[in-house]
């Protein structure tokens, strides 16, 4: 026992996303959060930059350095470069002389191949004890959800590029599912857009700041335009475009009507004693794709229960991990260590 309350020993909770990796150290908070990707030197295979510097090359890195991106829905989709990429940000985190307890969120519907190299990778990273939580359980801890009451309480977390829905209640998931569409989804949906109703294609920068700053998940009340530089499929020249607000807000509304559709499916299979809970007490959202303006507008219009985005909705993955890892022993139910995924020998 003297080793849990060991100086040395830190908890920390790990969000593993498509888009970003972020980390919770105990006692400090929110320690990193910065893009999922590294780049390194094709030649020798060395690491030249992770994470936002990686990110910063990805338009003008020469041929090269390649870039990777190791995850893809919400799990690890190239292991090696995972591996290494965690062992950097661990490195960047905490001391290397501490003994590391970690806590990763995984989407529900990872099979347990996936989640054994989840705990590979951490181990290999230099974890000593590795856990793993379901990324909506996560979720709603971290937004200091009520789970341990003998309440529904009900979380939609929005990632990169996974969606992660549970009903919670007594320290447990009641029902949980994911699917394999983000935020991501939306920009894919607003290049589409530009694509065949402009005829042009630009820079994913630009996409994610249209988004962010004109992008709408209901009908906005003012129609504004947002300037940009795009290349023209035709003729292959840069020119200038404008696309109105209404115009996104219809892009982006196909993969909003499959995530609402899965919102459904939950509450269908919700007990009725925790669906009342609902009605009651609502849903919060989570996630980066949360903060797209007018989400909760829109979940509480087609869903007829109150909505609420969580305070810093993109942070609550990671600050639930971590703090679960510190409660595992009131959370057991939400935690699922080595042996409930594999018999492995310490």
């Amino acid at each position: 026992m003297g080793s849990i309350f060991s100086p040395l020993t830190k908890n920390i909770g790990i969000d593993l996303g498509t888009c970003t990796t972020q980390v919770y150290v105990e006692g400090r908070g929110i320690v990193l959060s910065e893009p999922s990707i590294m780049a390194t030197d094709q030649r020798n295979t060395k690491i030249i930059a992770v994470g936002r510097a990686a990110e910063d090359m990805l338009t003008k890195s020469p041929e090269t350095v390649n870039i990777h991106r190791p995850l893809q829905n919400g799990v690890i989709a190239d292991y090696g470069v995972t591996r290494t990429m965690l062992g950097y940000i661990l490195n960047k985190c905490v001391r290397s002389v501490q003994r590391l307890r970690i806590m990763v969120g995984v989407p529900a519907a990872a099979s347990n191949v996936e989640k054994r190299a989840v705990m590979e990778a951490v181990y290999q990273a230099g974890a000593k004890e590795a856990f793993l939580i379901e990324t909506a359980a996560a979720a709603a801890i971290g937004a200091n959800m009520p789970v341990y009451d003998p309440v529904g309480n009900m979380v939609v977390d929005i990632g990169g590029g996974t969606t992660n829905i549970a009903m919670l209640s007594l320290g447990g998931i009641v029902v949980s599912k994911s699917i394999h569409l983000g935020s991501l989804e939306f920009n894919g949906a607003i290049k589409d857009y530009l694509r065949y109703q402009y005829a042009a294609v630009t820079d994913e920068d630009t996409i994610e700041e249209m988004k962010i700053t004109n992008g709408s998940a209901v009908l906005p009340l003012e129609d504004r335009g947002f300037y940009f530089m795009g290349r023209g499929l035709d003729d292959g020249l840069q020119k200038e475009l404008a696309v109105q607000s209404s115009e996104l807000y219809h892009a982006i509304g196909k993969p909003l009507v499959k995530i609402l559709d899965l919102v459904r499916s939950v509450l269908r299979e919700t007990p009725p004693e925790l669906a009342a809970d609902i009605v009651e007490h609502g849903i919060v959202l989570t996630g980066g794709g949360a903060k797209l303006r007018g989400m909760d507008q829109l979940f509480a219009q087609e869903l007829g229960v109150p909505v609420v985005v969580a305070a810093e909705p993109d942070l609550a993955v990671a600050r639930g991990a971590g703090i679960a890892m510190a409660k595992r022993d009131s959370l057991s139910a939400l935690i699922q260590g080595a042996q409930r995924i594999y018999r492995r020998r310490f």
